[in-house]
């Protein structure tokens, strides 16, 4: 007897988790060697600028979709949880996985690191966690929600082109008028709140899109369409509609065209390059294999730890004879495998303790 689609294991979202939590460390290593963005510790030699230039392209690019991909499937993944546990198990299960890991790292993890690199006080901080406490809010507003209506299912079929680029304007115009207030880089009790439209908006369709099972409907012929759309047309009117901006933090918010422009940028690549990775993904890689199933059991836990590993593996490349690239080579290289192996550890001693990541 055949599966219903939503009960079967999909074996692509493995992939895809694994996918992103390396995308974060590269990300991660790529702002520590001289691209745009913040993190814990950037190496006195960074890369040239030429190199800075491209990397901090492909930064807002990663940045337009990989965080926003991660709260669609943690989405799309949570009201079958919910069904099945019912709402006290649902909660209990998300004070172990979430939010305990989320203290151990706030209280412990980051003091640590950041005396490791600055020899300072303590000082706590969410770090990359922020992620982790933004699902818990999240979750718990489903919850919220559950506990006051009996409708779980919202009808709406798979969008087509019109609802498409409504959600992208509507996004788009959201995102923007939060940056009046809130720009990018600027952090509130360590959470970028400029971004978080469309976090907000891509977890709401993670849920839609598993009530009514979009993932079955998508087709491989648009999601290349849209990657052809996107490197060929969205891309480069972008960086035109850049190249008259005499200061970069102009697109981060405020009443100006590149802050438009950059704020309209992302949810267009967001939806385009989601759509992508999705349905590519489903299309070739929706089988078993033992050595992704290992490595997403470990993306939570490398996703927690990363940061020590990252910091430690720049430390360890600053020390020797090459250049910055090679460094940055180096470290992702001898970092991510190092990663999974440190996430396998630390998640065997969690579950000593009965906290399960």
């Amino acid at each position: 007897m055949k599966q219903e689609p939503s009960k079967q294991h999909l074996f692509y979202i493995d992939l895809l988790r694994v996918f992103l939590t390396i995308l974060v460390f590269y990300h991660h290593s790529a702002i520590a060697f001289g691209a745009s963005g913040g993190w814990y510790y950037k190496t006195s030699e960074l890369v040239n600028s030429n190199l800075q230039f491209l990397l901090s392209i492909n930064m807002g690019i990663d940045q337009s979709y990989f965080m926003s991909l991660f709260f669609f499937i943690s989405a799309f993944l949570m009201p079958g949880s919910y069904d099945r546990k019912g709402p006290a198990l649902f909660i209990e299960d998300r004070i172990r996985r979430l939010l305990i890991p989320l203290l151990i790292y706030y209280f412990i993890i980051n003091p640590l690191v950041v005396h490791w690199i600055y020899n300072s006080p303590y000082e706590v901080g969410f770090g990359p966690m922020w992620f982790v406490f933004t699902l818990l809010l999240f979750e718990m507003t489903y919850v919220f929600y559950r506990s006051l209506s009996n409708r779980i299912a919202i009808q709406w079929k798979l969008p087509k082109i019109l609802p498409t680029l409504f959600f992208i304007l509507f996004m788009g115009i959201w995102a923007f008028g939060v940056r009046l207030i809130l720009p990018t880089g600027k952090d509130l009790f360590g959470l970028q709140l400029g971004y978080y439209p469309l976090y907000i908006g891509m977890y709401f369709l993670g849920i839609i899109a598993y009530r009514n099972r979009w993932l079955d409907e998508l087709r491989l012929r648009d999601g290349y369409i849209w990657l052809t759309i996107l490197f060929l047309v969205v891309m480069p009117f972008f960086l035109f509609a850049l190249k008259d901006c005499p200061d970069g933090n102009l697109i981060n918010g405020g009443w100006n065209r590149f802050a438009a422009a950059y704020a309209m940028w992302e949810p267009i690549m967001c939806v385009g390059i989601c759509y992508f990775l999705l349905v590519f993904s489903k299309r070739y890689f929706n089988y078993k294999s033992k050595l992704i199933g290992w490595l997403s059991k470990q993306s939570y836990s490398f996703y927690i730890i990363h940061p020590v590993v990252l910091v430690g593996c720049t430390f360890l490349v600053e020390m020797m004879p090459v250049s910055p690239f090679h460094r940055l080579v180096i470290e992702l290289c001898i970092g991510i495998p190092l990663c999974f192996a440190a996430g396998y550890v630390f998640r065997k001693i969690m579950n000593l303790i009965k906290i399960p990541i």
